[in-house]
């Protein structure tokens, strides 16, 4: 078979491959074999195979109940992906939870997809926001799309969220797109040119104190960028 017949059915082989694990992190009790052809709209036979084949490098695994659930080849992959970033961010968001008692994340962007990276929450004993290693924050408005947004040249189109945003240098969430999720973000500085952007996010149950909380932000931002590669 020439290449240029066969590349159509490699690439959706691999997008179905991706479309699946992506439907397992978001299922992490398991998905069965008849759940998962509803959802990809495919025939078992060419999803078995691929689930074979994923399973033989232990990016999925069966359990008893005949489920289909990650495989722990997964977390290699992601100790991989986080090898990019320096040791010492994980303390520099433990520090700024602490500093300001919010929720302190660096976050991914991939064009709209926002994931988180690393995050620590502060050490106090009150309850606060969790969003742990590969969460993907929901659509809309949030701060860091705006912080992202205002790196752009201004545009009629442009939101008072995002026109503030350009103003201060970071963008505030105020509950609007997450009822009672409270948030600020800013760009981490410092990123190679076409490497995909990073935030640092702060997010909390409670309104912030965007002015006071805005130096240390941006500072643990800064210092972020200094040590990226």
């Amino acid at each position: 078979m020439s290449e240029e017949k066969s590349s159509p059915q490699v690439a959706t082989t691999v997008d179905r491959a991706g479309a699946l694990l992506e439907l397992l992190a978001a299922h992490p009790d398991g998905l069965t074999i008849t759940v998962l052809t509803r959802h990809l709209s495919t025939q078992r036979a060419p999803l078995y195979r691929i689930l074979e084949a994923l399973m033989k490098h232990r990016l999925v695994r069966r359990d008893e109940q005949k489920r289909y659930l990650l495989g722990v080849g997964t977390l290699e992959l992601a100790r991989a992906f986080s090898a990019q970033f320096p040791a010492g961010v994980d303390q520099m968001l433990a520090e700024l939870a602490d500093e300001t008692d919010a929720t302190a994340s660096l976050v991914g962007a991939d064009g709209d997809v926002l994931t988180t990276i690393a995050a620590k929450t502060p050490s106090t004993a009150s309850v606060h926001v969790v969003t742990p290693p590969g969460f993907q924050h929901p659509s809309g408005p949030l701060s860091m799309r705006n912080a992202l947004a205002a790196l752009q040249p201004p545009s009629d189109d442009d939101t008072e969220e995002i026109q503030e945003a350009r103003r201060l240098g970071y963008a505030v969430g105020r509950g609007r797109v997450v009822h009672a999720r409270y948030g600020m973000s800013a760009v981490v500085p410092g990123r190679a040119a076409g490497a995909s952007p990073l935030l640092l996010a702060l997010v909390s149950l409670h309104e912030l104190d965007h002015e006071r909380l805005a130096e240390p932000l941006l500072r643990t931002a800064r210092l972020i960028g200094l040590t990226l590669p």
